[in-house]
This record gives structure tokens, C-alpha cells and sequence, in this order.
């Protein structure tokens, strides 16, 4: 009677361990609209907010980034490369870049610093990161337009047309402006300069681009770029000039077609 007794109680414990529901692994959140950018992965800022736990404030302004989780306050800046993590400066990999009016943050920096652990798949172009309980794969999202590698900017033609932007803060009176700058500037843009428009601030110098450069059409292209002035008088943020530059593919060739100039200023990222 007891042997039968505890037979049926061990197959009773069997079948409720049987009976338990298998609990299968959380299938991963998937990102598609990641970007490549000068051989850096760069996401849109409202990723980070919904998929990272992160609470992300953006100012239009100054267009500037707040993000905060925990105990973690991160300082970023639209065309630099710094960010102020709890008061201490940190460079990045990869500036922040506004690109068709969104703002898209470094993966590895952002990530990592809100203290996920991030692994990238050559191959497959693929980021993986873990945090807390998230696991997040973000894939690269298509070019939103197809252009033959031939026909791209190179960088020697970048450098020319850069550097031929530099010397409009300072031209000499007696320069035949339109002769000088048509193979680099299109007719447009020359003729601004005869009517008297300023290009750029005296003494303005841009260096190399380190944001990248984006197409928006297979003739048309954009690239933005910001230079300090200095610190504003209360040293806790800089003054900022931006030149955001209109490209145009014309005859075989681009030329700067248009330039917007902007001022704001930043929060102190150590500049």
C-alpha cells in the first residue's frame, strides 16, 4: 500500500514538472533605421529614448541633446564629437549629425555609457546591445538614394570647394570673383557674392568635416559644419557658427550651390 502510495505521488510531481509552461527566450527589439556614417553607427535620438530606458531632451535651439537614466547625464551637441558626461568631458568616436531634420547620436558612445554591452557583426552589419533586461539588435537602414560610387565627392573635390569657401571671409577687392570661383561655385551662389552677400565671418576658418556628407537627390548633396567662436561669458557654454552647404552635380562636376550661416550656442563641451 505505501510503495503504491508514493507512486503516485512521484508520478504526480512528474506530470505538474511536465505540465509547466516552457518559457521561451524574448526575441530581440529590432532597430532598422541605423546609419553608417564615416565608418561609425550612428541611431536616431528617439531610439534612444524608447529602446534604451533613457529620458532624452532636445532643444531646438541650440540643438543640443540632455540625456539622463539613473545616475547618468549626457551632454551632446549637433556636429561635435564631445560629450559632457556628469560635468567630465569624453570625446567620441563620431559627431552627432542632423540628417533630414533628425538627429542621429553615436551607437557605441551612447550605449555604452548608459553602461549596455555592445557587439557589432561585421557581415551581417548588424549592432547588438544588451542592457538591463533589453537585448536590441539595430540593423542599417537602405540609402534612401542610390548614387554611383563614380559620381560621389571625392574628397580632393571636397577640399577644393572647402577651401575655396575659407577664402571668401577675406577676399581682396580686385579679384575677378566670377572668373576665380566658377569652376568651384555655380552661378548662383557667384552672384550672391557680386550683390554682396558675406559668405562667412572674417577670420572664419572651417578645418576638415568630420560630420559626413548626405545626398539627397543623385545632383544634390548637403554637408554641415561648425566652428567655435568661444565661450560665452558666463563659461558654461560656447558660442557656435554653423555653415550648412548646398552641393550641386552639374556637368560631371560639383560646386557649392548654396550656403546658410546660423549662430547659437552650446552647451560647454570643453572647445
Amino acid at each position: 500500500m505505501f510503495k503504491k502510495m508514493v507512486s503516485v505521488w512521484v508520478a504526480s510531481v512528474l506530470f505538474g514538472i511536465m505540465a509547466l509552461p516552457v518559457l521561451a527566450e524574448t526575441s530581440p527589439t529590432e532597430i532598422h533605421t541605423g546609419v553608417i556614417v564615416n565608418n561609425r553607427v550612428l541611431i536616431p535620438l528617439r531610439a534612444v529614448s524608447q529602446h534604451l530606458g533613457a529620458k532624452v531632451q532636445w532643444d531646438k535651439y541650440s540643438k543640443s541633446i540632455l540625456l539622463t537614466k539613473n545616475d547618468k547625464k549626457i551632454t551632446l551637441a549637433v556636429n561635435f564629437k564631445n560629450a559632457n558626461v556628469n560635468d567630465y568631458v569624453e570625446p567620441m568616436d563620431s559627431p552627432v549629425e542632423l540628417i533630414n531634420a533628425t538627429a542621429y547620436v553615436p551607437l557605441r558612445f551612447v550605449s555604452q555609457t548608459l553602461g549596455a554591452e555592445l557587439e557589432w557583426n561585421k557581415e551581417a552589419k548588424q549592432a547588438n546591445v544588451s542592457l538591463d533586461d533589453r537585448h536590441i539588435m539595430v540593423s542599417m537602414q537602405p540609402d534612401s538614394v542610390q548614387i554611383p560610387d563614380a559620381q560621389k565627392l571625392t574628397e580632393a573635390r571636397l577640399n577644393e570647394l572647402l577651401t575655396k569657401l575659407n577664402e571668401t571671409s577675406d577676399m581682396p577687392e580686385n579679384k575677378q570673383i566670377r572668373a576665380y570661383f566658377k569652376p568651384y561655385f555655380t552661378e548662383k551662389l557667384i552672384q550672391s557674392i557680386l550683390d554682396g552677400q558675406q559668405l562667412q565671418g572674417e577670420e572664419v576658418q572651417f578645418g576638415a568635416p568630420e560630420t559626413g556628407i548626405h545626398y539627397t537627390s543623385s545632383t544634390t548633396a548637403t554637408l554641415s559644419q561648425s566652428y567655435v567662436l568661444g565661450n560665452t561669458l558666463t563659461g558654461d557654454s560656447h558660442y557656435v557658427y554653423d555653415r550648412n552647404i548646398e552641393l550641386l552635380y552639374s556637368r560631371g562636376i560639383w560646386k557649392v550651390h548654396k550656403l546658410n550661416i546660423y549662430f547659437r550656442d552650446i552647451p560647454y563641451l570643453g572647445y
